[in-house]
């Protein structure tokens, strides 16, 4: 971790920073608004890093899948060689069919899963189950997979056309035990009988572990989100189990208010900037579990980094919480998938964990709590809270 933490509930800072902050002739600044679903012209957003997934505005949607709207997905149920088709594929599809209402939920009703198959049986893969790269394919070998599923469906009579993504589910007991998301490039195209495929979720048996949120994880990654839990390591060290995009299984799922801003789920309107030095501003935080209200107080700390202060409530989605309040959090788009590229403040004076939750999932900051970052001169205050909103001041000094 790059910040460094000191005690909430009343600091011992306090005094020194409120003499500081009258010297620096501290500024309350109005709320900074801007208007685009992508490309932000707002002072806090952050442009991503490269080409790959990232936690930037700028995410490229003749790449990535566009979240807004209804999105038509195709469902292709694949058996192999070696591995006959287990079951009636109608099983499979209710066990994921349920991401459509969640992300839903989680979108404030911006983006819906249209979910129907292309063949409603198994169609047979030309090769066996082994030969795709099982849980970590080299994208070479994912893109065999994608063609080759596509392929069959197509020979099987499936008409391809007019769907903006696939769902490739495999049969269980086969090899392919990893879920993974497809996108294009356009270098390397998929095309099947005229249809150029542009993005599609693999899913393997894992399926069966996580259920229907592998189907948001996944197809978040196609609208352009990076993983948030970490590759190597505590695989949990970075967010816990705040956003399906960390913990697939974690207590508060519900996608990050930035990944929301991201995907244009909540709007520029709802996003509140403090990013020049000497200001300040306080928000009423909505919880993001809820649809309307300002859902982010955010402090530019730099070119690719940012503090992030959103509300989360034990609601919907989150319903399962370990911890409610204010979730404090870092970003730096320059960090790349799987390396942290979100990483949750701990709260010192959080109450320890209980059975399921780890101290991450702790963390939600309370009334009369402050976080002060040293090195980046950024300090975040809760002053309030019910049972729907915080109220949060930052200072940059």
């Amino acid at each position: 971790m790059r910040f460094r933490l000191y005690r909430t509930q009343r600091p011992l800072l306090v005094s020194a920073l409120c003499a500081l902050a009258a010297l620096l002739a501290l500024t309350t600044v109005p709320a900074q608004h801007a208007h685009a679903v992508n490309g932000s012209t707002s002072p806090c957003a952050l442009q991503g890093q490269g080409t790959t997934v990232n936690e930037g505005q700028n995410t490229n949607y003749t790449q990535f899948l566009n979240p807004l709207g209804t999105k038509n997905i195709g469902v292709v149920y694949v058996d192999f060689p070696d591995v006959a088709g287990a079951g009636d594929v109608a099983d499979y599809y209710n066990l994921l069919s349920p991401a459509a209402d969640w992300v839903w939920n989680a979108s404030y009703g911006k983006t819906w899963l249209k979910m129907r198959p292309v063949v409603n049986r198994w169609v047979r893969m030309p090769s066996a189950s082994n030969a795709y790269g099982t849980s970590s394919p080299t994208y070479q070998q994912h893109s065999r997979y994608v063609a080759d599923a596509l392929r069959a469906a197509a020979d099987a009579g499936a008409d391809l056309a007019g769907y903006d993504m696939f769902y490739i589910v495999s049969t269980a007991h086969s090899q392919v035990s990893g879920s993974h998301a497809w996108y294009w490039t356009p270098s390397q195209p998929i095309v099947v009988k005229g249809t150029t495929i542009r993005s599609a979720v693999t899913f393997g048996t894992d399926m069966w572990h996580w259920g229907y949120k592998v189907a948001a994880h996944e197809t978040a990654h196609a609208f352009g989100a990076p993983d948030l839990y970490a590759f190597s390591g505590d695989q949990h060290r970075y967010v816990g189990g705040w956003d399906v995009m960390g913990h697939v299984a974690g207590a508060a799922p519900q996608y990050f208010g930035w990944l929301s801003w991201k995907f244009g789920w909540t709007g520029d309107d709802q996003v509140v900037c403090v990013w020049q030095n000497r200001t300040q501003n306080t928000a009423a935080l909505n919880g993001v579990e809820y649809t309307g209200g300002t859902k982010l107080l955010v402090v530019k700390t730099g070119a690719t980094t940012a503090y992030v202060a959103e509300a989360r409530r034990k609601a919907h989605n989150d319903s399962g919480a370990c911890s409610s309040g204010v979730v404090l959090y870092k970003v730096d788009t320059s960090v790349a998938n799987g390396q942290g590229p979100i990483r949750v403040v701990p709260n010192p004076n959080a109450a320890a964990p209980t059975a399921g939750c780890g101290t991450l999932d702790m963390a939600a900051w309370q009334p009369g709590q402050t976080f002060y970052d040293r090195a980046a001169n950024v300090q975040f205050t809760v002053r309030s809270a019910d049972a729907y909103n915080s109220t949060v001041n930052a200072i940059k000094w």
